[in-house]
């Protein structure tokens, strides 16, 4: 059957809207899906035959290319209404085969629980080094993660290491040889940068780790050593008892330190998460000053249940809003005791769909139910909007609260480096001289923050902490070893390129005055020819002396 013509806008999330404009050349189901995959929307439309349709059993079927909340389909329907035998397509966005929503996962369980979201089904920032990938959602349903140590993948990620740090300083011989025989050498011989870089190189190799473990605090400890050509060689047998726990004193903790970026906190509610390049190792302890926990959002009953609650059709629902999503849950009809209730309740808006994984903690205190949000920070919200049940369970309309970032700074030998927080996570700012970049999770509560410094955090820079910011330094394109080598090249070729220019000016200068020369040696050529032809006619012209 046909459908109607003219106009139908399509979008993908954020993206740009196309329109499709439909015609007497594509007005029927197939041909509308044909031009809908030829916008290129990021929407593809695909005609399906639904067996419970009845007299119009073709449906057409709009997916999204991209996964997540952030790519939902919207369109705008300005084909005709329907006339005669040409049908206008109603898209229902109100009964969708499949909204589109992020992924949701919720890490541990009780208070310390975090939600996290991501729009496709993996999730690589969670647990630092960690990739998951969701293969079906089963909500309600816990799943024991296993984590064992890689010990295979731990020294292949050494021997790589070795492999590359010895690759760039073969590369820089290479580039720095000479041939005694032939007389030649290559285009980095003699470049003190050249010889620098290599000493660079070399020395962040031969550095000991400061803070960390004496038993291993340099590269040797784990069977890295120097060879008499100055290249990096690897026994792996040190690192593999280390590992397999057969090191008294020395852990996998205290190899990831000899290599990585890395912090240790005197206080178990302050606990490192991350550095940047510009994070630098403490010297002494730096100081962690929290004035403010993070905080979850939660609203209190304002009167106490009566030990046994009725619920029926008439006193089930409650809508709320959890961060930011809203949602309307209905409770199952029962007699419910005052803790029955409570958990309950918290199971009930834990299911909601609606609420995409954002989840709650039900509490009772009092005989008053409490609505807690299991994030932490000014992200984290309940908000009680309405619902039959609302007053029986002791809530009125409007309750509302918004959870607290936590705050604090870092203090360095006196100097106080700024930080900001979002959730549970405190952030030095970028700009700090010592303290930039430092990540830190807080899990103290009020109680537990006392006035002055909360905790000593000593940061350590590892081999590649070390070795990155070398190449940081050496690659700088402004004051980098390397922006000299390339400065002493582009001042060599000026130089050259000015001495050629000065022969070529001096060569011109002797070619016209050769000219100049050839010029005047013709000319007088010329004169002496014209003096000899006219001497010629002149002795042709005096009378021969004869015998009389």
């Amino acid at each position: 059957s046909e459908i109607t013509q003219g106009t139908f806008d399509i979008r993908l999330g954020g993206g740009d809207v196309k329109t499709i404009t439909v015609n007497s050349n594509n007005n029927s189901l197939s041909g509308f899906a044909d031009a809908i995959n030829s916008a290129g929307a990021g929407v593809t439309a695909t005609v399906v035959k639904d067996s419970g349709g009845g007299a119009t059993p073709y449906r057409l079927l709009l997916s999204s290319t991209k996964s997540g909340a952030e790519n939902a389909i919207s369109i705008t329907n300005s084909l005709a209404a329907d006339n005669g035998g040409a049908i206008q397509p109603v898209i229902d966005f109100g009964t969708p085969v499949q909204e589109a929503a992020d992924a949701q996962v919720t890490i541990g369980s009780g208070a310390g629980a975090i939600s996290v979201s991501s729009s496709n089904n993996q999730f690589s920032d969670v647990i630092r080094g960690l990739r998951i990938d969701l293969l079906q959602a089963e909500p309600g349903q816990e799943i024991t993660l296993t984590v064992n140590r890689d010990v295979d993948g731990a020294v292949d990620a050494v021997s790589n290491f070795v492999d590359s740090f010895n690759a760039i300083l073969t590369y820089i011989d290479d580039q720095s040889f000479y041939n005694a025989a032939t007389n030649t050498g290559g285009p980095l011989l003699g470049n003190r940068s050249a010889t620098r870089i290599q000493q660079q190189l070399q020395s962040a190799a031969l550095e000991v780790v400061a803070g960390a473990n004496p038993s291993a605090n340099r590269l040797s400890a784990i069977g890295v050593t120097f060879s008499n050509t100055g290249r990096l060689q690897f026994n792996d047998t040190k690192l593999r008892s280390i590992l397999n726990g057969e090191v008294d004193g020395v852990t996998a903790a205290d190899v990831r330190r000899l290599f990585a970026l890395d912090g240790s906190s005197s206080n178990s509610g302050i606990t490192w998460s991350t550095g940047t390049s510009n994070t630098k190792a403490a010297e002494t302890p730096y100081e962690v000053d929290i004035t403010q926990a993070a905080e979850r959002a939660a609203v209190t009953a304002g009167s106490a249940l009566s030990g046994s609650t009725v619920i029926t059709g008439a006193n089930n629902t409650l809508e709320l809003a959890i961060n930011g999503r809203s949602a309307t849950v209905t409770l199952d009809a029962g007699t419910y005791t005052d803790q029955e209730l409570a958990d309950h309740l918290e199971a009930v808006i834990n299911g909601a769909t609606d609420l995409a994984g954002r989840t709650v903690s039900v509490g009772l205190g009092d005989g008053k139910l409490t609505i807690t949000s299991d994030s932490f920070g000014s992200s984290s919200e309940v908000e009680l909007s309405g619902g039959t049940g609302l007053a029986d369970l002791g809530f009125t309309i409007g309750q509302t609260d918004t959870g607290l970032d936590v705050a604090g700074s870092f203090i360095v030998n006196g100097n106080t480096e700024a930080a900001n927080g979002r959730g549970q996570l405190l952030t030095g700012d970028s700009d700090n001289a010592n303290t930039a970049g430092i990540q830190l999770r807080v899990t103290l509560n009020s109680n537990q923050v006392i006035s002055g410094a909360d905790g000593e955090l000593t940061v350590t820079r590892g081999i590649s902490a070390l070795l990155d910011q070398t190449l940081k330094g050496i690659l700088d394109q402004d004051t980098g070893d390397l922006a000299t080598v390339d400065k002493g090249f582009t001042s060599q070729l000026d130089s050259l390129k000015l001495s050629l220019d000065r022969q070529q000016a001096a060569f011109d200068r002797q070619r016209v005055q050769l000219q100049n020369q050839f010029v005047a040696l013709e000319t007088s050529i010329s004169q002496l020819q014209s003096l000899s032809t006219s001497l010629g006619q002149q002795l042709a012209a005096i009378p021969k002396i004869g015998s009389n």
